[in-house]
């Protein structure tokens, strides 16, 4: 059997999938005889991955922005094109949207004729593939067609935050037309697999959850002992992060308890990492300190939770799948503050930490971070809870070996 895993830019580390995929690909490597990587983007640093793992950089290739121009004048003969904008009428109309559905189906063509391609190419019968998408996308699509004239290949797509919640990010062209193509589509959260049984209840036998993980970090972080409250975050700095918000709300802390000493880290990259430390330079209150490190490598990461004390995670973003860093915290013993949205509700629980609501402000998140050193007993007892929730539920061995036998199964059908 043959894996084929579609990913942005993994083994490569133009985008930071290899939080996710790296230990994935480890276990994939021994459920079947050829795990192949077949990256959309194939630039930056190349990544070690395991032995006997294959890269096949031409979908890289083919997906360019020429192939898609041509593709995209293309998709005017595409019957899915003209399904959607009747589907979605009269907001279809809209220009935005005609560009957002002339760039996927360009995007599921091009990907159709490289997989019926790389099927001649390579000399390997449908029946002996699986194709994997680790992102819910036109590439999944693009693969479900190929399909339709290969009935015998198998596709798989997981589903995460971006990529599954129309109502925040917009919505996907082709939608109900891909899901009818897939022979899965797997969400990473409880909270996503509801969400597309409600939306599209129609192909409700292809959805599952299959949530992901992180490994073993070997210690546990510890907590201040000096009556510092100490805070970390890692993002990203996008927009649904709500880096700002969180600044607030530290700000709001420190204000309030003014005896209180408060230092906060957020590890991430972007480009307004100098803006934050401005507004932490002119804003913070004399008992509180904040730095912006930056992107660091995971193994750096989980070396400083696990050698400095930590007393609380955040996450006060808009929307979430399931966060990796959240997974990495919890894994260290750290407990949660974390908005009441997407995956947070399901990773973010009484025993391990407190969810903020939807929309907290600035007081709200200060109140809940003052209650970190002010109800001490609590939190040192929610750190074992963080333990134990990682253990149950984001065991990175677990949870994908149980993905991976999935994959054989449908595999087999």
């Amino acid at each position: 059997m043959i894996v084929l895993l579609f990913s942005n830019s993994y083994p490569y580390d133009y985008a930071t999938e290899q939080t996710f995929l790296k230990g994935e690909v480890e276990i994939l490597c021994k459920r079947f005889d050829r795990v192949i990587l077949v990256p959309r983007i194939a630039r930056g640093k190349l990544l070690p991955i395991p032995d006997g793992v294959e890269i096949d950089i031409s979908f890289a290739e083919s997906f360019t922005m020429g192939g898609r121009l041509v593709e995209s004048a293309l998709a005017v003969f595409s019957k899915d094109f003209y399904l959607d904008i009747k589907n979605r009428l009269p907001s279809s109309l809209k220009p935005s949207y005609l560009r957002r559905v002339f760039s996927f189906v360009a995007g599921a063509n091009l990907t159709r004729k490289w997989m019926q391609s790389w099927l001649k190419t390579a000399r390997v019968a449908a029946s002996e593939v699986i194709c994997y998408t680790f992102w819910f996308d036109e590439v999944s699509m693009g693969l479900g067609l190929a399909k339709e004239c290969q009935p015998a290949l198998r596709v798989v797509s997981r589903a995460h935050g971006y990529d599954l919640y129309e109502e925040l990010y917009g919505n996907w062209p082709c939608r109900p037309r891909a899901i009818e193509l897939l022979d899965g589509l797997l969400s990473v959260s409880e909270v996503g697999e509801r969400y597309l049984h409600e939306k599209y209840p129609t192909n409700r036998e292809k959805y599952g959850t299959f949530l992901l993980g992180v490994p073993d970090p070997g210690g546990i972080s510890r907590p201040s002992n000096d009556g510092v409250l100490r805070i970390i975050s890692c993002s990203i700095l996008y927009d649904i992060k709500r880096v700002d918000l969180l600044l607030d709300g530290i700000v709001s802390a420190a204000r309030k308890r003014s005896e209180q000493a408060i230092e906060w880290v957020h590890f991430g990259g972007g480009e307004e990492c100098q803006r934050f430390m401005t507004r932490i330079a002119n804003e913070f209150p004399p008992n509180a300190k904040g730095d912006f490190p930056g992107f660091i490598p995971q193994k750096d990461l989980i070396r400083n939770y696990l050698e400095n004390p930590v007393d609380v995670f955040v996450n006060v973003s808009t929307t979430e799948g399931t966060p990796v860093s959240i997974m990495e915290a919890i894994s260290c013993g750290i407990p949660i503050i974390a908005t009441a949205v997407g995956g947070n509700v399901e990773i973010v629980r009484e025993k391990n930490g407190f969810l903020l609501s939807e929309n907290p402000t600035p007081d709200e998140i200060a109140d809940a971070l003052l209650n970190v050193c002010g109800d001490r007993e609590l939190w040192l007892e929610k750190r074992k809870g963080s333990r134990e929730v990682w253990q149950e539920r984001y065991n990175e061995t677990t949870n994908f070996e149980a993905f991976a036998q999935k994959l054989v199964e449908i595999r087999k059908r």
